[in-house]
Parts: structure tokens; C-alpha cells; sequence
């Protein structure tokens, strides 16, 4: 634990800066972009050995960029753009123009992307700089992340434990300082987990939202951001939206997210707290009951509706998955079995086994999921609840151990995440935000889902949540 204290030391605040202050001071002067990637640099030599949440780094590049931002906030040359100096991450399933896409695979060891991703193309025009590639689990598969290319990541907060997975890195690496803003990917949960174990902000938008001609066609699965504070999550969220012609179920229509929330509008939310296969560990629910009479004192009105989760959610989403990638994975294990890591060969031996009625079953789990939450979307702001069951997964635990949370005994794989469901309903917003600590200083986080579409309520509401932690938490 005295490291993980020495990886969230105070002596960092220029490297927990948010990208709305450190845009604020390069607007007035007080702080340049070359200081603050310099910063983020020396920070990455400090606890990149440890965390190890970096792929590939560009830091050469990213320092020519960050003196031309300089200079374009000193000469005010042009209009500054949305995202001028500022760094961003990109998760190692994205292509990134140059970098090795490797997908945390050794089978894709030397697969070097061509062209960028259309997330990467806007970050770049928005005057982004993409300093750095973030770890993922093999394939983007797995709730940590741990792959034999790149070998183990961690959480700042505790080193022995798992930061998540599979946008793992991303959210490693805005944890300890050594990034501003970060972008992962979520079919199951893959950005909101992560989120949630290392104190961060992190977006799963409704399907269409992020254009992504890779995965576009699959509704569960979203590009999304990552930052320290919900302003900074609609900045990039703002850029990275929009129709692009390359995915054909990419929405025309592009929102725009306001980066500040007054909080005048009163709120309601629907809170539930039991919707996995047990009830989350006790250390989260106190956390979250807490926060829930904290937000009643600010005058938000908490129900507790009762709502009855199917109970194969869990079940449907992973059979769902393994189904979309069983011809792929198939091929890939022939050819290159000896080079995946040992939880990618379960899923094979998963693929195989898996029923052909696994989709339409999903399908059918869909229906009678938002037949049950669709009066409870539309009667309140937003629905809140976990994002995961229990906070104390091992750095290096594997899929097929066994845990008890709460009296259940539980596998380290979708068992202890309760992400799913909104992947299943990828039509609806889900953000994670942190709340606090529990009692071993541990993040705790909340997922905030709001009606199909209504991006700008789910932001306004995570808001609301924000103030609510800044006003009435200290030290987090």
C-alpha cells in the first residue's frame, strides 16, 4: 500500500489537472502545453514500470505538437481548437495511422494500422495529441488486463489490484497523471469497469453515437471516452461523435454536450442496487448508500423501485459475444493457437460449446429487460446503480477463479460486473462516475443510465453527482 500511496501523491497536481482547467490556463498564459506533456512524461518514467498501462508511446511527436499548440495559444494564429494541447490516449484496438494495432494479441504483434480509426482523424483535427497506446486484455476480451504481449497492468490505487478491463490502460493511465483525456471501447462493460476501479469518468454512448466501421454493426459495442471530471468527458465526447460515411449505423445527427450544468433543474433518480448474480460487496453498497442520502440532502429525489432483473442478463451477453467472434476466434486458434494467452483459449473452447440459439436468446433477454425498465427510464432523470459487485480483483486473477461476494460464490470473469445489461440496451447512455472511497481507500463508482438517446440528460445528472462528491467528499 506504500506505493500505491506514493502513485497518488499530492506532488502531481499538475498532472491531475482536467483538460477544461489546462485548457483554461493555456488560454490565459499560466501554463503551456509543453509543460504540461513534460510533466505527464516525467510522470509516465515514475510509474509506467509499475502500471504499465502504455502500449506504445509518441512522446518525440507529441512534444513537436505540443510546442506548436504553444505557439498557437501565444500568437493567437487561427481559431484554437476544441482540443488544442491537450493529450489524449488511444486504446490498442484502434487504428492510430503508424502505431501497431496489436489488439494486446502476439498474433497481431506487427499489425501496422495504414490509416487513422475516424475517432483518431478527429481527435487530431481537434487539436489532440496522441502521446501514447493503451493496454487492453487479448482481443479486448477478459475484465483485466493481462496479455503476454504487454504483459500484467495495474490499478494506482493498489498495485496488486486490477485496474479492469479491457480499457484497462486507459483508465490506469488518467489515474496516475500520466495522460488528460483517454479513448476505450465498451461491448460489455470495457470502459465503465475501468472507470469505476480507478476513480475516473467514463462514457458507454448509445449505439451510433462514435461511428466505428470496425465493430458499427454490432449494437452492444460503443467507442467512448474517458476522463477525470464529467466536463472533460463531454468535451472529447464532442469530438469523437457525429455520422461518418465508413459506418453505415453511425447517427447523422451530431450532439453537442454542454461542458458545465448549472443544477438549477430539480432531479429524480431510480436507484438499484441488486441487478447481478448477488448483491454488490459491503464496503460498495455502504459507499453508494451514503452517497444516495448525500444527494437527497442536495435535493435530488432518490427512489427505490423494485425491479426484477432477469437473471440471465449476465449469461446471455457473454454467450452473445462469444457467438459474434466464434468464426474469427476459430480460425485464429488453428493458425496461431500457440501464441493466445490461456483465458482467449477458453473462450474458444466457449465458442464451440455455445448454443446456436445464443443471439435470438439475447434478443429475447433485450425485450423483457427494457419491458421492465422502460416506465422506470421515463418516470425519472436517470437510473443509478453499480458498476461492478466487488472492487478487490487481482492484478492477475484469472477468469475461472472463484470469489464470494456477499455469500456468493462467483467466477472472476462477467460474474462480479453489472455493465452488461446496458451493452444488451445500447441504445441507452451509461456513464460511470466516482463517488468516493470505501473504508481501504478504494474507488467506488456509479453508473448513471438515462432514457434511449438522451445523452444531455445523463450528463446532467453525472453533473449534479460531481458536484454533489466535490461539495460533500474530501480528499477524492
Amino acid at each position: 500500500m506504500q506505493l500505491a500511496n506514493q502513485m497518488i501523491a499530492p506532488d502531481t497536481a499538475l498532472c491531475r489537472l482536467s483538460a477544461l482547467e489546462a485548457l483554461a490556463l493555456f488560454r490565459s498564459g499560466e501554463l503551456s502545453p509543453v509543460e504540461l506533456l513534460q510533466a505527464q512524461i516525467n510522470r509516465a518514467a515514475e510509474v509506467e514500470p509499475v502500471i504499465n498501462a502504455f502500449t506504445e508511446t509518441f512522446f518525440d511527436t507529441a512534444m513537436q505538437q505540443a510546442r506548436q499548440a504553444e505557439r498557437r495559444y501565444l500568437d493567437r494564429t487561427g481559431d484554437l481548437r476544441p482540443l488544442e494541447g491537450l493529450t489524449v490516449t488511444v486504446k490498442d484496438v484502434i487504428d492510430q495511422k503508424g502505431a501497431r494495432t496489436t489488439y494486446g494479441s502476439l498474433v497481431y504483434r506487427d499489425n501496422l494500422a495504414h490509416r487513422d480509426h475516424p475517432v483518431v482523424a478527429r481527435i487530431r483535427q481537434a487539436g489532440g495529441i496522441i502521446h501514447a497506446r493503451t493496454t487492453t486484455s487479448e482481443l479486448a476480451f477478459g475484465w483485466i488486463t493481462a496479455t503476454r504481449l504487454w504483459g500484467v497492468t495495474r490499478n494506482p490505487w493498489n498495485p496488486a489490484l486490477s485496474p479492469g478491463g479491457s480499457s484497462g490502460g486507459a483508465a490506469a493511465s488518467l489515474a496516475a497523471g500520466t495522460s488528460t483525456l483517454a479513448i476505450g471501447s465498451d461491448s460489455a462493460g470495457s470502459i465503465r469497469v475501468p472507470a469505476s476501479l480507478c476513480g475516473v469518468v467514463g462514457y458507454k454512448p448509445p449505439a451510433g453515437r462514435v461511428p466505428d466501421p470496425a465493430e458499427g454493426h454490432d449494437p452492444y459495442n460503443a467507442i467512448g471516452p474517458l476522463a477525470r471530471s464529467v466536463g472533460d468527458c463531454a468535451l472529447l465526447q464532442n469530438v469523437i461523435s457525429g455520422g461518418h460515411p465508413s459506418d453505415i449505423g453511425s447517427l447523422r445527427e451530431r450532439l453537442e454536450l454542454p461542458l458545465t450544468n448549472s443544477g438549477e433543474e430539480p432531479l429524480r433518480v431510480a436507484l438499484s442496487l441488486n441487478l447481478g448474480k448477488s448483491s454488490p460487496a459491503r464496503n460498495i453498497v455502504s459507499v453508494i448508500c451514503d452517497f444516495a442520502t448525500r444527494m437527497q440532502q442536495a435535493g435530488i429525489s432518490v427512489e427505490e423501485p423494485s425491479i426484477c432483473w432477469p437473471g440471465t442478463v449476465i449469461d446471455d451477453a457473454k454467450d452473445y459475444a462469444v457467438s459474434l467472434i466464434a468464426e474469427s476466434l476459430s480460425g485464429m486458434l488453428q493458425q496461431h493457437g500457440a501464441d493466445v494467452c490461456d483465458y482467449i483459449a477458453s473462450v474458444g473452447a466457449a465458442a464451440r460449446n455455445c448454443p446456436s440459439t445464443a443471439i435470438p436468446r439475447a434478443f429475447e433477454t433485450k425485450k423483457r429487460l427494457y419491458a421492465e425498465l422502460s416506465a422506470i427510464l421515463h418516470s425519472v432523470d436517470a437510473l443509478i446503480c453499480p458498476v461492478v459487485l466487488t472492487n478487490c480483483v487481482g492484478a492477475e486473477q484469472r477468469p475461472w477463479e472463484r470469489m464470494i461476494v456477499n455469500g456468493a460464490e462467483l467466477d472472476s470473469d462477467y460474474d462480479w460486473v453489472t455493465t452488461p445489461h446496458f451493452n444488451m440496451l445500447g441504445q441507452l447512455p451509461a456513464l460511470a462516475v466516482p463517488i468516493g472511497c470505501d473504508g481501504s481507500g478504494l474507488p467506488v463508482g456509479i453508473q448513471i443510465v438515462t432514457r434511449p438517446y438522451d445523452d444531455q440528460r445523463a450528463f446532467r445528472v453525472a453533473a449534479a453527482v460531481e458536484r454533489i462528491v466535490r461539495t460533500t467528499t474530501r480528499g477524492f
